[in-house]
């Protein structure tokens, strides 16, 4: 014959149960939240001749992510300033 469940073990029971579930939210939250910044404000800082692509451009564009405040440099290859830009946004800055 089982003895009746205590108050100890029924939350033994209930913490084992609901720990794994709250994890499982947090880690599908990260999942599906966005892996790329958002900046609105982008500059070129540099730009010189491509030596890989003939005909284009090497260009360090600094970006201010809107979110946190943060400044971060990219490196990409593209034929115009606007192009540039674009591509450095497209990555996520």
């Amino acid at each position: 014959m089982r003895p009746f469940p205590t108050r100890l073990n029924m939350e033994c029971s209930i913490m084992r149960h609901t720990l794994p579930a709250i994890l499982l939210a947090i880690a599908a939250t990260a999942m599906a939240a966005p892996a790329y910044a958002v900046c609105s404000s982008c500059n070129i800082q540099t730009k010189a001749p491509s030596t890989k692509e003939p005909g284009k451009f090497d260009y360090r564009v600094s970006c201010i992510i809107d979110e946190s405040g943060d400044e971060v440099n990219t490196v990409v290859t593209a034929a115009t300033d606007e192009e540039a830009i674009e591509l450095t946004k497209k990555k996520g800055c």
